[in-house]
């Protein structure tokens, strides 16, 4: 915006002008030879005080956010939960976002509501104002690592940009400057194989593309957490996705319906697998490319994170001759891979072992993968039904959808046949409720199930994680013993190069077990509902997903945080 050079000068963003160093020595947090090395470690590396205070350890970042909001009168902002519109993300360039550690989060009348990492940057304000126009800035306070988090799950990082001006040389600036048309397929064809093998490079579970009015955002999925990596112009959104429907066999002049089709893309050490499929939207089509790995290495129960006792209750109820196992979770929580575990494990040259998949995303060398194809007619309950008359031992159901395949399975899991497969519940309890709901009879229920695993998958804190402390507020939420307490480890993110300044790299699996009591079963055999499984649970010292959560982060392996976003506390 270009203003008149005799414009008013901005307001102070913030009711104070001391210094930093001065308002935290004030606020108690630190002392005067904490100030005065702070000051010196200054000089030679450079920054802010603030980073200096934390990168020496006197300070966390959070003490160091909380205490200057204290004195300096202002709130802090928590980035790890706010979505900031994107025209107001658009109202400053990345550029300025990491050159003064600011972000506009929202517009209140005529005022501009900015994060800022020092609120006491006049410099970073004028620069906002004399950009943007806004004579009356409202600062909230944020750390600096959830700051540089933010950045890098929304914005392009310098290494993206590194890595395809190196893939793609002259035809970079067609993917990375917004302004750039497409003069021919060139670029387009290369970079969707740079993004493919990218996003296996890093881990990915998932790629999206998304087109809106001004840009196209490329996120991909990392540990469970979306990452922006890319944000180039809308110019850019048909040619990638209609690429994409060429590899995937999909039909490109079909822009109105949903489609789905697969990628083959030969690699030197495997051939990589790809299921595609695209959604109209309001500015075009969205595109999600999900990362399939079909001779993966084949998972180790023993190494998914169960503890002694539960890895024993498994391996006694997958030597049963017949019954039904169930692994429930919310989608992309590890269900198949723990079953392919569970496979891996019983498989034998002795046993006929098929499987029924949509799709299958990993083969298992000695059996019987069957994929299902509801254009040809190959549908779950067909399918179940025609292995069913070729004498199975053990049968995997990708899915339990509905009532007909739930009422084959169940009746297979009493007539000889081990069973195992999955279903979309938030827990042990509810299984046995949802089972109910598909019309299965509740004396069939409790006489089939086996077993029910109830799973989540949260993220692994990184090697870069420091020791912190706890307040009694979190002591007390998370119900933590006097003596859980003592031999506790608790860390908090940082973020380093090696978790591309997540704080986390990796996830861990929570588990929840029930094996049917005698007890349990007269309660299903009742039909017994939620409530009353519950408290059956409770009686028998049930060990919940959510104090199974709770140890992990005792131990250090994640945080009460990750805990909290991704599990939910028992009911009662």
């Amino acid at each position: 915006m270009n203003l008149s050079p005799s414009a008013p000068p901005v307001p102070a963003p913030a009711p104070a002008r001391r210094r930093i160093g001065e308002l935290l020595v004030a606020a108690g947090l630190i002392n005067a030879d904490d100030l005065a090395q702070a000051l010196d470690w200054q000089k030679v590396h450079g920054g802010k005080l603030g980073a200096a205070l934390v990168a020496l350890g006197k300070l966390t970042d959070e003490q160091l956010t909380g205490g200057l909001a204290a004195q300096l009168g202002l709130a802090v902002c928590d980035l790890e939960t706010l979505s900031p519109p994107a025209e107001v993300l658009s109202l400053l360039p990345e550029a300025m976002l990491r050159e003064h550690h600011v972000l506009p989060l929202a517009v209140q009348g005529r005022a501009l509501v900015l994060g800022m990492v020092d609120s006491q940057d006049q410099k970073a304000a004028e620069a906002v104002y004399r950009h943007t126009g806004f004579r009356n800035i409202e600062p909230r306070l944020v750390t600096e690592g959830s700051f540089q988090r933010f950045l890098d799950s929304h914005f392009t990082s310098p290494d993206v940009v590194h890595e395809i001006q190196a893939a793609l040389g002259e035809a970079a600036p067609v993917i990375l400057e917004k302004g750039v048309p497409v003069k021919d397929g060139t670029a387009v064809v290369r970079f969707v194989e740079w993004l493919l093998r990218y996003a296996v490079k890093l881990g990915a579970s998932d790629i999206h593309l998304e087109p809106f009015e001004d840009f196209l955002r490329i996120r991909l999925r990392i540990d469970g957490s979306l990452r922006t990596i890319l944000t180039p112009g809308t110019h850019l959104a048909q040619p990638l996705i209609s690429r994409i429907k060429v590899l995937a066999e999909m039909d490109i002049s079909e822009r109105r319906k949903p489609q789905d089709g697969h990628i083959e893309l030969p690699s030197a050490t495997e051939e990589l697998h790809f299921r595609v499929s695209t959604l109209p939207v309001v500015h075009g089509e969205k595109c999600v490319i999900r990362l399939l790995r079909k001779e993966a290495h084949l998972a180790d129960l023993s190494r998914l994170g169960f503890t002694k006792d539960q890895l024993e209750i498994i391996k006694s109820v997958a030597a049963m001759p017949q019954g039904l196992l169930l692994v429930t979770g919310p989608t992309g929580s590890g269900k198949t891979t723990t079953l392919h575990a569970v496979l891996n494990h019983i498989n034998d040259p002795d046993v006929n072992i098929v499987t029924i998949e949509d799709p299958v995303e990993q083969t298992l060398h000695g059996i019987n993968h069957v994929q299902v194809q509801e254009k040809g007619g190959v549908t779950f309950a067909s399918a179940l039904r025609s292995i069913l008359r070729q004498d199975p031992d053990i049968v995997f159901i990708g899915e339990m959808r509905d009532p007909e395949v739930s009422a084959i399975a169940v009746k297979a899991a009493l007539t000889g046949h081990l069973v195992l497969s999955t279903l979309h519940t938030n827990g042990t309890a509810e299984t046995f409720a949802r089972l109910g709901d598909m019309g299965i009879p509740s004396y069939l229920v409790a006489s089939s199930v086996q077993l029910v695993v109830a799973q989540r998958l949260v993220r692994r804190l990184c090697t870069c994680a420091r020791p912190t402390g706890i307040d009694a507020a979190l002591v007390d939420r998370f119900r933590i013993q006097p003596e859980q307490l003592r031999a506790a480890v608790f860390k908090e993110p940082v973020g380093c190069p090696r978790c591309m300044n997540q704080g986390y790299k990796g996830r861990v699996a929570i588990y929840e077990l029930v094996a049917p009591s005698p007890a349990l079963r007269e309660v299903l055999r009742r039909g017994g509902d939620e409530s009353a499984i519950l408290k059956t649970l409770a009686e028998e010292g049930m060990r919940w997903m959510w104090d199974a959560g709770v140890s992990r982060a005792l131990a250090g392996d994640t945080t009460l945080e990750e805990i909290a976003r991704s599990i939910s506390p028992p009911k009662g």
